[in-house]
């Protein structure tokens, strides 16, 4: 068998449609349907991200799969496809759950600081010190968390319209006046506006700020930016550094 035939083979085996292996690889199905009919061939870095899929050398998917024996004992379907594991075992949605437990408790203190800031100093210095604050932990959370995930493999296309979204939609947001927001920071506040004073339901005020003022919007947004910018950089290192050492 050729290699669009030995793709095939090895899809099967793992009992995976087209579908769960493009997620699984953040690919395109119609990218996994090229290499299955031999329109196109899956570059380097998908094809060890095939091998460690399926379990099998590279060499095994460039050669023939008569007489290959898969392994005995199967990942679940869930665990290959939805867990994509990272670099130390770390799956793919612990790993977005982690980051967003971070962030939000490094927005506990951040809050915290525009509280006190805002009430005692509403000048233009002090925004501008709680904006490049917030800018340089979201940056440094995302840029962690993309070393962190080193290891996977990344579709450029993908990452690179996720982080340019991201950045236009933050960069809008703080310079445009969005009344969707202040719609929805009323309905999370019960439209209880700040005067200078800690709220009296802290929780609800904290969830409407850090999910609705521009400057907290905006600093997300550089975090989801910094997380796919640093993931392509990263990655892309760590492939180097894998091919050199083999």
């Amino acid at each position: 068998m050729d290699l669009k035939e030995t793709l095939v083979f090895f899809r099967k085996k793992q009992g995976l449609s087209q579908i769960e292996l493009a997620e699984a690889l953040e690919v395109s199905r119609q990218t996994v349907s090229k290499w299955e009919t031999g329109a196109a061939l899956p570059s380097a870095e998908n094809l060890l991200a095939l091998s460690r899929l399926y379990g099998v050398p590279v060499d095994d998917l460039l050669n023939s799969a008569e007489g290959i024996e898969t392994p005995a004992v199967l990942p679940p379907l869930l665990e290959t496809v939805s867990a994509s594991p990272g670099p130390d075992g770390v799956s793919r949605r612990r790993l977005v759950l982690r980051l967003l437990a971070v962030t939000l408790l490094c927005d506990i203190p951040l809050f915290l600081w525009d509280i006190s800031i805002y009430a005692t100093y509403p000048s233009l210095a002090f925004n501008l010190t709680g904006l490049l604050l917030r800018l340089c932990v979201c940056c440094t959370i995302g840029l962690c968390f993309a070393w962190w995930d080193r290891g996977q493999s990344v579709n450029k296309r993908r990452s690179l319209l996720i982080a340019a979204a991201a950045l236009f939609l933050g960069v809008y947001v703080y310079i445009m006046p969005v009344p969707l927001l202040w719609r929805l920071y009323d309905l999370i506040t019960g439209g209880v506006p700040f005067d200078g004073h800690f709220p009296s339901n802290p929780v609800r005020w904290f969830l409407g700020f850090t999910l609705c003022e521009q400057t907290a919007f905006f600093s997300h947004a550089c975090l989801a930016a910094a997380f796919q910018l640093g993931r392509l950089l990263f990655s892309s290192r760590h492939v180097s550094r894998s091919r050199a050492v083999s």
